[in-house]
């Protein structure tokens, strides 16, 4: 290789290093606030805070329990000739369920009314008798003795007429437990004992099946302490607290009035079911009539006590079939307001960040800017002078003391924040604190995203 062509070599590899540094001295040199030579802002997502009166609600994990639920059992023995119900069918209350034998039980009734026609025909002869010894010791034919003994008889015999009809009575009473009616309405297991089998009272074939009522539906869940006391507070009774541990006089003996309601009785609680697609999306739809029951005393062990509350349980239908929407035993959630925050400042709850103990938004107000490269320099323009600070959009830190955080995932922000700032919502990790943004609302990106996905179709 000649000296000649090691020149053009050396020549070709000085210009291929020089372009890119000729080219990034161009662009730089030729911005400015109006123009290049300033790096493009990052793009954030931005919302403003709000200020809206808010209801804080406390939440809690709860299951259903039936409102009422009937063991059917066999009070007379003898032969299950019939079942009519369908096993897991809605019944209605006076339904026909089972037959158990009747022959034994309209014989036993017969052979009663046939003891009364017969107490009857003895009470009258009784009677015959005690009228004419009452005219005969009336004129000294006979003693009084006699007249006594037909008086007894005749007493007994009215109490044989009573004993055939308590017999009676319970040979009816008898026939007709042999056909078994449904106590409730609400919806059946399946049949315990099959066609054929005996049964008894106290045999281990007594019950047949047992019914639940299905509605109304009750709801049992557990509140701590602090919280029970809190909503009891709330409702008036911390003064009751204040007075009762202030009076001189002793209230041992409190006069009980059970007219009054519960303590939390009229309270509303709102129900959320978690099944199906709705185990993760509590839309709390199911409305709580009212708190019904509050237990008699805190829990030791997990300091929490248990209450339960009332609700609808809608019937569906679809074609001929029906059914009850929530059964006994689901796990639901509960939701019960606890207080109204009137004018509460919200943000989003991920817009939130965290350092250390503090919690801080990044805020995006108007500022002057000066634009440095990544060392932190100032850029130069074009005729090596830096480039002036312009007013921009600069992301500021704002440490904040925030509150509760609604079901909305809205979080209540107590300092640090006036409704209608602006902070960043997504992009906090392109930025850092003082640097210019380009801003931009979640609508804005979404419709612009929407156009650009629509000119690639």
């Amino acid at each position: 290789m000649t000296d000649r062509n090691i020149s053009h070599i050396f020549f070709l590899c000085l210009l291929c290093f020089s372009l890119p540094l000729l080219s990034g001295c161009g662009n730089r040199a030729g911005a400015g606030p109006a123009g290049a030579g300033i790096p493009p802002k990052p793009e954030v997502i931005v919302d403003s805070v709000g200020m809206e009166d808010v209801q804080i609600y406390i939440y809690t994990e709860g299951r259903t329990v039936p409102f009422k639920s009937v063991e059917i059992r066999a009070r007379v023995s003898g032969i299950l000739e019939e079942i009519f119900f369908k096993p897991g069918a809605i019944v209605r209350e006076g339904d026909r369920l089972a037959l158990i034998e009747q022959a034994p039980y309209q014989i036993a009734l017969d052979a009663a009314r046939a003891e009364l026609s017969n107490a009857k025909a003895q009470a009258s002869l009784a009677e015959a008798n005690l009228e004419r010894s009452r005219i005969l010791v009336e004129s000294r034919a006979i003693q009084v003795e006699d007249f006594q003994t037909h008086q007894a008889n005749y007493d007994m015999a009215l109490a044989g007429i009573e004993r055939a009809n308590a017999a009676i009575r319970s040979a009816e009473l008898n026939l007709q437990y042999t056909d078994m009616r449904a106590p409730i309405t609400g919806k059946t297991t399946k049949n315990l004992v099959d066609v054929g089998n005996f049964v008894r009272p106290d045999g281990a074939q007594a019950v047949l099946l047992s019914i639940t009522q299905m509605d109304p539906m009750f709801v049992e869940f557990n509140l701590s302490d602090r919280q029970y006391f809190e909503l009891k507070s709330r409702i008036g009774f911390r003064d009751a607290f204040y007075d009762a541990r202030n009076s001189s006089e002793s209230t041992n003996q409190t006069e009980v009035d059970t007219d009054l309601p519960l303590a939390l009785a009229g309270m509303p609680v709102d129900i959320s079911l978690q099944t199906g697609m709705n185990v993760f999306n509590f839309d709390f739809n199911i409305p709580g009539r009212t708190v019904t029951l509050v237990d008699n005393q805190i829990n030791f062990q997990t300091a929490r006590i248990t209450l339960r509350a009332e609700i609808q349980n809608p019937l569906l239908r679809a074609g001929d079939a029906e059914d009850y929407l929530i059964y006994p035993g689901q796990v639901c959630r509960v939701r019960i307001p606890y207080e109204t925050v009137e004018d509460a400042i919200l943000v989003r709850e991920e817009a939130i960040l965290t350092d250390l103990d503090t919690r801080y938004v990044l805020v995006i107000g108007r500022g002057m800017h000066q634009p440095r490269d990544p060392h932190g320099r100032p850029l130069m323009g074009p005729d090596g002078v830096p480039i002036e600070p312009y007013e921009t959009y600069i992301v500021q830190r704002r440490t904040i003391q925030v509150g509760r955080l609604l079901d909305t995932n809205m979080r209540i922000v107590l300092s640090g924040l006036r409704p209608g700032e602006s902070y960043i919502v997504h992009g906090v990790q392109r930025v850092r604190i003082g640097t210019a943004v380009q801003p931009t609302t979640l609508e804005e990106y979404n419709a612009r995203l929407a156009a650009e996905l629509e000119g690639l179709r």
